[in-house]
């Protein structure tokens, strides 16, 4: 799972910090998720796919797909 986020952090374009700023957790944590130190929470994760529109199965599982398919709606807004 620690590659799949570090994933969605660089497919995001972001830092590790403004990755946990946005899912309102410590830098540190992020850091230890990321080096394999802890697990997220499932709360954490289902924070991660809303946020990131990625797929829960894709991050906890690697089953593809990756993302979210949007509707035209939220692709035309």
């Amino acid at each position: 799972m620690k590659n799949r986020i570090a994933l969605v952090i660089k497919d995001a374009g972001i830092t590790k910090t403004e990755f946990a700023k946005r899912l309102n957790v410590s830098q540190g944590f992020i850091s230890q998720i990321c080096s394999g130190v802890t697990n997220p929470s499932d709360r954490t994760i289902s924070d991660i796919c809303r946020i990131f529109s990625v797929q829960e199965d894709w991050l906890r599982y690697g089953l593809e797909p990756m993302r979210v398919a949007k509707s035209r709606e939220e692709e035309i807004a």
